[in-house]
């Protein structure tokens, strides 16, 4: 094959463009603002007159039935040299990056990446915004990887959002795919790699750009096509560019080879790091092998990596194609091997429980699959504060916040998961029958979709059992304050409480807390605050009450002087006196550790909320009445730093009024929920709204809700407002 020509970008960029703050707040169109301020909120008034002209938007970007914003991929080299940022990209920006985890993904501990590939990709996790999936598939045991893949067979597959704020908030690394296949794939590597330098460094500059914009971690590259010499003899550089640049751009970044093309440029899978590919791996970061290997090729690849075994990801296919080591329900054994001779391991598929098997007992099999690999699987732990999760696992059958139910069916929003624990079943040493179980459990909730249940039974010999919930490595300030939100289900006399444990005991002074034990790490039970100070009310408001619904609020407040928070646990001690077996089901809602300093700092305000980018449809016959209402869709935007927050809760009230255009909101009614945003901005896609009458104009309120990342409920007076008052045409 010719070489063909070189590919180059009209100019190189180096970092990722910012888009101008007044362009995030500010669109042209036919919307004159007006702002008021009422009981010292800031209100923007928009003017809309009702219009059905067709108003398409850019299809990349948005559902073509919906409206709705999705991630996206890019099918060609021309689509991927032709991107630049632009406003309907930051729909796809992960909210913040990776949080800081210990020990660091550049250790030499043997490292578990998870390649995601699922019915080819952008399924029900394509909705930025979240869907209303009856069954998605949903992962949880973040604690238990280190790195995650996205793979599609698209040419550049971007991680939808979801998965990316999911995985950044355990800690985990995620990465794109980069692939070539067929016929067709061989062409594309010709066009940028067979050339000179310019080509293949423009592709590599913009996989760098895209990373870097969208807030993911890096690339695995995937070339299942041969290549000619003049291309294979470029790859390494390209490679070598791509690394370098994305380490610059993106701290932790990391670009993976798969085994695939040999140094002759033919496509010849090793199932091994050898003297055939080696010179790819020593390009990147790190080489993920195919799935057909037998322990001698793990032996063999002990002198070719040397002292980087744990850059080596052995593959393993969970769906067991091939001639492979385990895989299914026995994927242990092939752990078994790789971990033996100390190599990293590629887990391919693990949503083989959801896609062969009964959906209805998807929970139980993925707790089984995980629960027989956990001794291969060594965890890491989370290094920041404020630690704060619902255990929600981003999808649920209603939507509830704080005890109150907000809305009923079901929803799925990858996004909104919390912080997930260290699941486990444990029998209870020396105790004859005793046992203890942690599971996800999507019957009740106390903010979010779910909970976590743990079940345990006592024998009559045992009087206490504590369950490791989260392995921590943070430096604690001088105080912090804990609160543990719990329900127990049924007759039970069990008492609940919080437990942790502190490293570096040599120079670790703790005031206001009980020690059980002492030792180098030493497990300690924290007195229940009874009244929290009059500035905390907001976050511990309602401490050892009786919350709706049956929930129980218990808050601590320890004192710390160098001391390490490691670990974090719930405990269960039956009442004194009690002789007789004992047997608990507990629902936790939430767990908070917060910096005591930090829920005194003043909370900002949600700022230039805007109203662009409007739809209107007429509303479908059964929705029809007298007059026939309307449908609307609209972006709104918001000005708010994000580092502080967790989300936005966005809300709406609707009503007609004959009033002034600047007139207050008509009635008292509370407002609805519409769903949750981890940028500023907001797709609402189809809502129903009542007609404009000939009297006066239709007005819909728009309310965006910070939610902080300490977890309390913030002042409305905190919340950005904006209100879309529309009219029919004038005849």
């Amino acid at each position: 094959m010719e070489a063909a020509g070189p590919v180059t970008r009209a100019a190189a960029r180096k970092r990722a463009p910012q888009i101008p703050e007044e362009q995030r707040e500010r669109r042209p169109g036919r919307r004159r603002p007006r702002r008021r301020i009422e009981e010292e909120q800031e209100e923007a008034v928009f003017h809309e007159v009702v219009s059905f002209t067709p108003d398409p938007l850019p299809a990349r970007y948005y559902d073509k039935d919906t409206t709705k914003p999705i991630s996206f991929y890019f099918s060609s080299l021309e689509e991927l040299l032709a991107w630049t940022p632009g406003m309907e990209d930051s729909f796809n920006v992960a909210l913040e990056s990776s949080e800081c985890r210990q020990p660091p993904l550049s250790s030499q501990r043997p490292r578990t990446l998870l390649c995601h590939d699922m019915m080819g990709g952008y399924l029900d996790d394509k909705f930025i915004q979240g869907s209303t999936a009856h069954t998605p598939y949903c992962f949880y045991h973040w604690q238990s990887i280190d790195i995650f893949v996205y793979f599609s067979h698209r040419t550049v597959t971007i991680p939808p959002v979801g998965w990316t704020n999911a995985a950044h908030r355990h800690g985990v690394c995620v990465l794109g795919t980069f692939i070539t296949e067929w016929k067709e794939g061989g062409q594309l590597c010709e066009a940028f790699l067979a050339g000179d330098e310019r080509s293949y460094r423009a592709v590599a500059d913009q996989l760098v750009l895209i990373a870097q914009f969208f807030r993911f971690d890096g690339w695995l590259i995937n070339i299942e096509n041969s290549l000619s010499l003049a291309a294979v003899g470029n790859m390494p550089h390209f490679l070598r560019h791509l690394t370098t640049q994305l380490h610059q751009q993106v701290p932790g970044g990391l670009v993976l080879w798969y085994d695939s093309v040999v140094r002759s440029g033919q496509l010849t899978w090793q199932d091994e790091l050898n003297q055939h590919n080696r010179i790819f791996f020593d390009s990147c970061d790190g080489f993920f092998t195919n799935y057909n290997w037998r322990e001698e090729h793990l032996e063999r690849m002990l002198g070719q990596a040397g002292e980087r075994r744990a850059d080596v990801y052995v593959g393993v296919d969970v769906f067991a194609r091939g001639n492979v080591v385990g895989g299914q329900f026995d994927t242990y054994k092939s752990l078994e091997l790789i971990r033996k001779h100390g190599f990293s391991a590629a887990l391919f598929a693990p949503g083989w429980v959801y896609e062969c098997l009964e959906k209805k007992d998807f929970f139980q099999n993925q707790d089984k699959f995980w629960a027989l690999l956990e001794h291969f699987l060594p965890t890491h732990s989370i290094c920041s504060l404020p630690f704060v999760t619902s255990f929600c696992l981003g999808m649920g059958t209603r939507r509830v916040c704080y005890g109150q139910e907000e809305a009923v069916g079901p929803w799925y929003h990858p996004s909104a998961q919390e912080i997930q624990p260290l699941f486990a079943e444990h029998s209870l040493e020396g105790a004859g029958r005793g046992w203890v179980k942690t599971c996800c459990c999507l019957a009740d909730a106390w903010n979010g979709g779910s909970s976590l249940l743990v079940r345990g039974l006592m024998p009559p010999d045992v009087g206490h059992v504590a369950v490791r919930l989260f392995s921590l490595q943070v430096p604690v300030p001088p105080k912090i304050f804990l609160s543990l939100v719990y329900k127990l289900e049924g007759p039970s006399g069990v008492e609940v409480a919080l437990e942790l444990t502190t490293g570096d005991a040599g120079s670790c002074h703790v005031g206001g807390i009980r020690t059980l034990n002492a030792g180098t790490s030493a497990r300690h039970s924290p007195r229940p605050l009874r009244v929290p100070p009059t500035k905390l009310a907001r976050w511990v408001g309602h401490c050892g009450q009786q919350l709706q619904g049956g929930w129980v609020q218990r808050c601590y407040e320890v004192s710390l002087r160098g001391c390490l928070l490691q670990d974090l646990f719930v405990s269960f001690a039956r009442p004194p006196g009690s002789l007789e077996e004992a047997s608990f089901v507990c629902r936790l809602g939430e767990l908070q550790v917060v910096d005591a300093k930090s829920l005194l700092a003043p909370l900002p305000r949600v700022r230039a909320v805007t109203v662009s980018r409007v739809r209107w449809q007429r509303a479908t016959s059964e929705e029809e009445g007298p007059p026939a209402p309307l449908r609307l869709s609209c972006t709104l935007h918001w000005s708010y730093v994000l580092s502080p927050v967790r989300c936005f809760r966005i809300r709406c009230r609707t009503g007609t009024g004959g009033g002034p255009p600047g007139g207050g909101p008509p009635g008292p009614e509370k407002p609805a929920l519409l769903g949750l945003a981890f940028v500023n901005q907001y797709r609402i896609a189809d809502l129903l709204v009542a007609a404009a009458g000939p009297s006066g104009d239709g007005r819909v309120e728009f309310l965006v809700e910070p939610v902080p990342k300490e977890g309390f409920l913030v002042p409305q007076a905190q919340w950005g407002r904006a209100a879309l008052l529309y009219s029919t045409p004038r005849t």
